[in-house]
């Protein structure tokens, strides 16, 4: 079975011009991205109720995102869609706080329901609600997912007895909201149409009740379906795109800052549209690929991010026993890994085995990537995994896309892509969205349950 193969350039980020007022950066930084600069400019202007920043994946958007808590005490609440982003996320808080030192010394919590009925249990807290309100009031930061934001916004941990009487229904949530100036979403391209619908009777109820409040939505991958939305409801918002701005070049520039490196992306052929034949390739290739690429370039890393569970866990103890008499480790992060484990997969891992436990969002440092997608905006999650860091003398990935889709991008009238094509991320990932399917985004779910 033989492969296309293209080049994907590196990426230069453009440094903001001047620091924002009432930001000093740590002493070993030079200057912030643009688009960190913009976005702290964006959450200081009173105009503003909601900002997107669709910078690139690897470009600090995370940065941007904490700068202000960093800064201006502004209590955050973060929201991630995984408990391993949000792991991630907390370490890079944590992170930032160390390097910026900030007078007030916030505090940083991250919380999901395990964590939130571990923290009842071990407290003898009598409540869910009285557990919440004793973290909203202990952590500046507080990081959190979109379900527990939603519950909390839907009056779902107030007490109500068989008269209908109980907690007050501002209890909880005006609370959390009077906390918290900025709310923050992370990687809103993978949230589905309820769970947007969700996030935006949250937002309305929070507009109404304690107005003022921003709303910060992070991605590399735009949802014109949220975007669409709050025009709808009449929510003023600002996009921070650094590709609309030539923030972003491919070849060196003084004073910019490289944030990917070359990747080599490789399509196997006549891959059948179902998993078996994903699986097969990976059986097949397991020596001639995957660890002829460990054994030619030592020291790398890599991941292998499936669609199913099962998959990864059929195919771990065969690259285990593959990899064993190399001394390397393999290891698996699937959404039935225990926490511990998960934590120590991405730290330990020579090769890590996973699905989309590990692809929104978390910051590990491979050089080797193979991947499935569901869909476009799956497809660039997934592979901009891949070069955000130095260190590695060599980037390839192999993307297992259905045959289909690889004839619509190199063989049908007027494709995009020729086998050996030097391209660059922002074109790339046009083509991608362009030539992709696009899963059901249900449209019409907010005119019934919004």
């Amino acid at each position: 079975m033989s492969n296309y193969k293209i080049t994907l350039k590196p990426v230069y980020s453009r440094p903001a011009s001047t620091l924002p007022t009432g930001v000093t950066l740590p002493s070993d930084w030079s200057s912030l991205a643009w688009h960190q600069a913009k976005t702290y400019e964006a959450l200081q202007d009173p105009s503003i109720d909601v900002i997107f920043n669709t910078a690139l994946t690897g470009d600090g958007k995370s940065l941007a995102a904490y700068l202000a808590a960093m800064t201006q005490r502004t209590y955050t609440l973060a929201t991630y869609p995984t408990n391993e982003l949000g792991r991630d996320q907390e370490k890079q808080a944590q992170g930032y706080k160390a390097k910026f030192k900030p007078q007030h010394d916030p505090q940083i919590y991250r919380l999901n329901a395990a964590v939130l009925e571990e923290f009842i249990a071990t407290n003898k807290i009598p409540s869910k609600l009285e557990g919440l309100i004793n973290r909203a009031d202990n952590s500046e930061i507080l990081l959190t997912n979109p379900d527990i934001f939603h519950y909390i916004h839907d009056f779902r941990y107030l007490r109500r007895n068989k008269a209908g009487k109980g907690d007050n229904s501002d209890r909880l949530f005006q609370k959390i909201d009077n906390n918290y100036n900025l709310f923050i979403f992370d990687e809103f391209h993978v949230f589905s149409s309820p769970q947007i619908t969700n996030i935006l009777n949250a937002i309305l109820l929070i507009k109404h009740t304690t107005p003022g409040k921003k709303f910060l939505f992070l991605s590399a991958t735009p949802n014109e379906l949220l975007q669409e939305f709050l025009s709808n409801i009449g929510l003023r918002y600002n996009v921070i795109d650094p590709v609309s701005q030539e923030a972003y070049k491919f070849t060196n520039e003084e004073g910019w800052r490289q944030i990917n490196f070359p990747v080599d992306l490789i399509f196997p052929k006549n891959l059948e549209p179902s998993l078996s034949s994903n699986y097969s390739w990976i059986v097949e290739s397991a020596e001639t690929i995957i660890l002829r690429f460990f054994q030619e370039n030592t020291e790398s890393k890599g991941a292998i991010i499936l669609n199913s569970i099962a998959a990864v866990k059929k195919l771990l103890p065969k690259f285990q026993e593959l990899f064993a008499p190399l001394g390397l480790k393999v290891r698996e992060n699937t959404g039935l890994t225990g926490e511990t484990e998960k934590s120590k997969s991405v730290e330990e891992a020579d090769l890590l085995l996973g699905t989309s436990t590990i692809d929104v969002g978390v910051d590990f440092k491979i050089n080797f990537l193979v991947f499935e997608a569901a869909d476009a905006g799956n497809f660039i999650q997934r592979f901009g995994r891949l070069g955000r860091h130095g260190g590695f003398d060599t980037y390839q990935a192999y993307a297992l896309l259905p045959n289909f889709i690889v004839e619509r991008l190199f063989e049908v009238d007027k494709h995009p892509l020729q086998n050996g094509d030097i391209c660059d991320r922002i074109t790339f990932s046009n083509i991608i969205r362009a030539h992709y399917g696009y899963i059901n985004e249900f449209k019409q779910y907010p005119k019934r349950w919004g």
